[in-house]
């Protein structure tokens, strides 16, 4: 239900009567921020390594992830006990690192290191 006062429009169901301009701006700010924190993209170009995004996934470049150390240890599967997948080889490693432009690709909200 909405409310009309003094020219603005109100949400009826907020008991603080916030103006539906100014909720609308706060939302889309703070999915901005959201988004950018999603999006930021961990700068590191050197101890990279190519993790298995998923360890049953296979060795094809679909399930390569390039990591820098700190973020492959941030990974929610790094040391734990389980099947360990057979290395990446060489051709899809050199692909996987072509692909993030040498880079790591973790992009985890909060930061790995």
């Amino acid at each position: 239900m909405m409310d009309r006062r003094g020219g603005l429009e109100l949400l009826g169901s907020n008991s603080q009567n916030i103006p539906l301009s100014t909720s609308k701006a706060v939302l889309r700010l703070n999915l901005i921020k959201e988004r950018s924190l999603e999006m930021a993209r961990c700068t590191r170009k050197y101890g990279l390594d190519v993790h298995h995004k998923n360890r049953n996934g296979g060795n094809d470049l679909s399930n390569a992830e390039v990591l820098c150390n700190p973020c492959h240890e941030a990974t929610s599967t790094y040391g734990t006990p389980g099947k360990t997948p057979p290395p990446f080889s060489d051709e899809t490693k050199a692909k996987a690192l072509k692909h993030a432009g040498n880079q790591c690709e973790c992009t985890r909200t909060g930061g790995c290191h």
